[in-house]
């Protein structure tokens, strides 16, 4: 049986996201902030967030910063070292959909929750 690297995420977005052609493929990349543990031992997990085609160019405008998200994709840990000499590990996730759980608060939002509030773009 072969492996299966399947990896599901909910987090923030920390910026839009970004539209960029590769080889005339198109990609999106987000970041994701992760909050877990609590109190004294309450850290945070950072995502590299990797969509391609069309479907996720189109879908890039609702993703912006602030945003609650959820997701699945393949998930890879890439090693690096760091200026400050240290290794350090990014995680990348290549996604085929995502979901918004919620969208930023703007001032003009009130306290309900509008009937919108979830969006899904599979």
């Amino acid at each position: 049986m072969a492996d299966l690297n399947s990896f599901a995420f909910t987090g923030r977005l920390t910026k839009d996201a970004q539209v960029k052609s590769i080889n005339g493929k198109t990609l999106v990349e987000m970041d994701v902030a992760n909050n877990v543990g609590y109190g004294d031992y309450k850290k945070t997990v950072w995502l590299k967030i990797k969509w391609w085609g069309d479907r996720a160019a189109n879908a890039a405008p609702i993703f912006t910063k602030g945003a609650l998200v959820a997701g699945s994709g393949q998930m890879v840990p890439d090693t690096y070292t760091g200026k400050d000499s240290l290794e350090h590990t990014n995680i990348t996730v290549t996604v085929n959909g995502l979901d918004v759980q919620s969208k930023p608060k703007t001032d003009s939002d009130s306290a309900e929750p509008s009937a919108e509030a979830e969006e899904s773009v599979y």
